[in-house]
């Protein structure tokens, strides 16, 4: 559900993040498909199955959690198009590794466990957007689009501790 929480929030947030930054459509339409660019890039080179085979996966997903919830707080810090867009860029680099990851995890698991744990991801793939729209609809009515990245990405930083204590070791 967490690495599907924001991929809603810069479509929601656009309209503002448009106004403030006095952008084209070209421009949002080049910041809506910022994540999207790096994490395909980071798939179909093999670079995150890569980085997901040859390192402990617990790590290799540790890593990857904490870019993407330090580019997600980053957003709400930018003060350019081009820093929005490195965020984003970011943001989609530290996601790729999270299914490659998820594969490596699955692959341990007895075989009559691997069903219900894929139909669990498949459910945050829905869950996530679902919640993310919802809150990130929340936070961007009460705090503005700038704290909706922030706490979302700091929020998100909680997951660490648990995932620290339960990580696969291999």
């Amino acid at each position: 559900i967490i690495n599907y929480v924001d991929r809603s929030n810069v479509s929601i947030a656009a309209p503002l993040i448009q106004r403030q930054f006095s952008l084209a459509p070209l421009q949002i339409g080049t910041l809506l498909s910022a994540f999207f660019w790096t994490y395909a890039l980071m798939q179909i080179t093999g670079i995150a199955g890569w980085l997901s085979d040859r390192l402990p996966v617990g790590w290799v997903m540790l890593g990857g959690y904490s870019l993407w919830s330090c580019a997600t707080m980053l957003t709400g810090l930018t003060s350019s198009f081009s820093a929005l867009f490195m965020a984003l860029l970011l943001l989609g680099i530290g996601e790729s590794v999270a299914y490659p990851c998820y594969s490596r995890i699955f692959a341990e698991l007895p075989q009559q466990k691997r069903g219900q744990a894929n139909a669990l991801i498949d459910a945050g793939t829905k869950l996530g957007p679902a919640a993310g729209a919802f809150v990130g609809g929340l936070l961007l009515v009460h705090v503005g689009w700038r704290m909706l990245f922030i706490l979302l990405g700091a929020g998100g930083l909680l997951w660490i501790f648990p995932w620290i204590r339960v990580m696969p070791s291999s």
